[in-house]
């Protein structure tokens, strides 16, 4: 699904992972015809910079298009009558931004560009901190999620703690504003110390140790009723290690498998690790956290996919379908189908999701329902307080777009279709109508999770 010009993906609807970064928020409404129209004229005016030197400047000039000779006027206006000096870096990165016609169109220079492949390897650097981006600024900082193998997680914090306090030792700790935090630990070297708990009043707050490192993270964490294990290490590849960590409310033939995201090079492998560790411990049943997973990129996808394929009879199975602007229509197959290596005639897969359950994600629950390995009703969603239960409704997918000088546009170029019935869910989702079952449950998760604890309940008990 890779070759040297293009890549196939899909681009989560949440901002790209950096530690202590926003983690996922809604994506902004798609931009309409006026947005493609200053887009085609910007892209116009690029093409002119370069015509200029191969054709000469005025001839080439009165073949453009009357909104085009207007932005070049416009720009020379701009640059001689600015009041202060414009940097043309600023005015080009400006011109390029305004390429982005929807929330994942994207042009990256050079430099964004290797940082972005960087960190879809799982290479990052920082804490491992996240924070969701409608988190107010001066409220206390409410943690949405923790990197696996990162510096957070080793030091113990977890996903929906509140950070009460920080400093740079256990003796200079300042108040928990997320603002002042944020302002704090961006590009912070050295050791600080955070005081987290779940409860906001601090009655069950520790003080926990932390600094900006490098490291790789993993996307999985397993558990069962006898023992947890996630991938850890200081190298490019991880080992799966066992912690201390079961599961209460699991039964003896149920492993649980929270997967946050389709990205990293060491994904595919490390989900085929898990999936033997289920096995050799005698657990053919399967609960699958899909919650806040965005998405990622469609080859590791089709990897993941091809262990929950039941009812395939082809050598090749169909992952996906896309379907272009010209109609035409394109198969993402996977290389096997293996779903008797790890799970029974009898299996039981069920899956928690919620509203940043998306694009990749929600591919995979197609897979699931098409193939027969699951059904609606095996879905769980997240209630809200407001009664609504569905995932995301990303239906759409991204092409990535190399260029000459180590830059890329990224452009959504299809539609997505699930494997065999060919359901998009662009804009809908799954939802209850579909038979999924909500539950109510607050949006940060608890020491107690109870999302997880009331489906452990309908599901093991």
């Amino acid at each position: 699904m890779e070759n040297n010009e293009r890549d196939e993906f899909f681009d989560s609807p949440t901002p790209e992972p950096r530690p202590t970064s926003p983690a996922p928020s809604p994506a902004p409404q798609k931009k309409g015809g006026k947005g493609l129209r200053i887009a085609c004229i910007v892209l116009g005016a690029a093409l002119i910079f370069v015509a200029a030197f191969l054709g000469g400047w005025y001839g080439q000039y009165n073949t453009l298009d009357e909104e085009v000779r207007s932005y070049l006027w416009a720009k020379s206006v701009l640059e001689d009558n600015y009041y202060q000096p414009i940097e043309e870096g600023e005015l080009y990165q400006n011109m390029f931004d305004s390429l982005s016609i929807d929330p994942y169109t994207r042009f990256y220079s050079s430099q964004d560009y290797s940082n972005y492949l960087s960190e879809s390897a799982g290479e990052m650097r920082g804490t491992g901190i996240y924070f969701f981006v409608g988190q107010n600024q001066n409220d206390t900082a409410h943690i949405f999620s923790v990197a696996e193998n990162s510096p957070a997680s080793f030091a113990g914090i977890e996903a929906g703690m509140y950070i009460l306090a920080f400093g740079e030792s256990e003796t200079s700790l300042t108040s928990g504003v997320y603002a002042d935090y944020r302002a704090f630990a961006a590009g912070r070297e050295g050791e600080f110390v955070v005081r987290c708990g779940y409860q906001k009043d601090g009655s069950d707050a520790r003080n926990f140790t932390v600094e900006r490192e490098e490291y790789q993270t993993s996307y999985l964490y397993y558990r069962d009723s006898g023992a947890g294990f996630r991938f850890s290490g200081e190298g490019s590849v991880l080992s799966l290690t066992e912690t201390a960590e079961p599961l209460a409310g699991l039964d003896e033939k149920t492993a649980y498998l929270r997967f946050d995201e389709f990205s990293g090079n060491n994904t595919p492998s490390e989900f085929i690790q898990v999936l033997k560790k289920m096995k050799e411990r005698g657990r053919t049943n399967l609960i699958l956290d899909l919650r806040s997973n965005g998405g990622g990129n469609v080859a590791i996808l089709g990897s993941v996919a091809s262990h929950f394929m039941k009812n395939s009879t082809e050598s090749r199975p169909t992952v996906m379908i896309s379907k272009s602007r010209s109609g035409q229509k394109t198969s993402f197959v996977c290389s096997k189908s293996d779903y008797s290596d790890y799970f029974t005639e009898n299996s039981r897969i069920t899956v928690l999701a919620d509203e940043y359950t998306a694009s990749a994600s929600e591919c995979l629950l197609g897979v699931l329902i098409d193939y027969g390995a699951c059904s609606y009703s095996d879905i769980y969603l997240r209630e809200d307080e407001n009664g609504t239960a569905k995932t995301y409704g990303k239906g759409i997918m991204q092409t990535q777009f190399k260029g000459p000088n180590g830059e890329a546009m990224k452009l959504t170029t299809a539609t997505v279709h699930w494997p065999i019935s060919e359901r998009c869910i662009h804009g809908v989702g799954v939802t209850v109508a579909d038979g999924a079952n909500p539950v109510p449950s607050p949006f940060f998760r608890t020491a107690e999770d109870p999302m997880l604890k009331a489906v452990l309940a309908k599901v093991c008990g």
